[in-house]
């Protein structure tokens, strides 16, 4: 396999890696704030037991299904070789498992995960300063051993990135679409949380015209608070919004400052609930890269201007 050095706006279209087969790929991500390098656990077939509208994963060919013997090759010809000539002075920010579908669905999650950490620990100088990140539509929470499972991938290291799209259960099933309750998946954050700290990740969209509203952003404040009180351990809350066109074409990105006034609904919800402790840290992420935001009333618009990724 040849890693071929593309630009920024090629690489934000990892999607076509991945859809062609790929199970290490190199993606420009805001939200990692540079290079990472993509894990995809499902490269034959898409794997969700959610179904976003605003999913970039489009329809692909049928590829040959993941193995942790090719994984591990792959990953190995990336570090060795493809970053090397592909991608150097580029600094790797993270590894991330994501990829066509649900990480908690593989039955391989764990051992490639493990693969994953000894691969930081044999490249430190690569490697040293890079997180290792597991994004997850936080559906593996609600059983005792989908919380057992994320529990030993996050014993390796990882970082565990945790979707919650809305406070409340309409904007639950319009954002998943899926027959999920959102009490149960906030219960399941809660019990995870308890004992392991959390990144929680929110997609802000329209949605066949229709963008959140005051009403909901208030409600998804609540919700947060309400995990805050229980003792949930939430590291920092990921706002954003579409980078790249969503498969059914039914979503839109928010601009910068709707994306802005929506997370000041947010801030200042936390601040008056919780005025006596540490502010939760909230990160704000436009179509276009990261967004400067303080949580308070006067905080503007300054995007990276760079061309974006998941």
């Amino acid at each position: 396999m040849k890693f071929e050095r593309r630009n920024a706006a090629e690489v934000s279209e990892h999607r076509l890696d991945r859809e062609a087969g790929r199970l290490v790929y190199p993606v420009i991500s805001r939200r990692s704030g540079g290079l990472s390098v993509g894990v995809n656990l499902f490269p034959d077939l898409k794997t969700c037991n959610f179904d976003c509208p605003y999913c970039e994963v489009f329809p692909f060919p049928e590829a040959r299904p993941f193995s942790l013997a090719r994984f591990e090759a792959e990953l190995g010809e990336f570090l060795d070789e493809g970053w090397a000539a592909s991608w150097a002075p580029e600094t790797v920010r993270d590894i991330c498992i994501s990829g066509n579908g649900e990480p908690s669905l593989s039955p391989l999650l764990e051992e490639a995960a493990a693969l994953c950490a000894a691969a930081r620990g044999r490249e430190p100088e690569l490697l040293g300063g890079a997180r290792l990140v597991l994004i997850t539509n936080s559906t593996g929470f609600l059983s005792e051993r989908g919380r057992g499972l994320l529990g030993r991938v996050q014993d390796l290291g990882f970082e565990v990135w945790a979707k919650l799209d809305g406070g409340t259960q309409a904007a639950f099933e319009r954002m998943s679409r899926s027959p999920y309750r959102l009490a149960d998946v906030v219960e399941g954050l809660r019990v995870y949380a308890a004992k392991r700290p959390l990144v929680v990740q929110t997609m802000l969209c329209e949605v066949e015209g229709v963008p959140p509203g005051d009403g909901e952003m208030a409600a998804y404040a609540r919700t947060i608070a309400e995990l805050r009180r229980s003792g949930a351990r939430l590291s920092s809350i990921q706002l954003y919004t579409l980078a790249r066109p969503a498969s059914g074409g039914e979503c839109r990105a928010l601009d910068d400052a709707e994306m802005l006034r929506l997370a000041r609904i947010l801030g200042l919800a936390l601040e008056s609930a919780f005025a006596e402790g540490p502010r939760l840290p909230i990160e704000l992420f436009g179509s276009r890269g990261a967004l400067r935001f303080d949580g308070g009333p006067a905080a503007e618009a300054q995007s990276a201007a760079a061309p974006e990724s998941a």
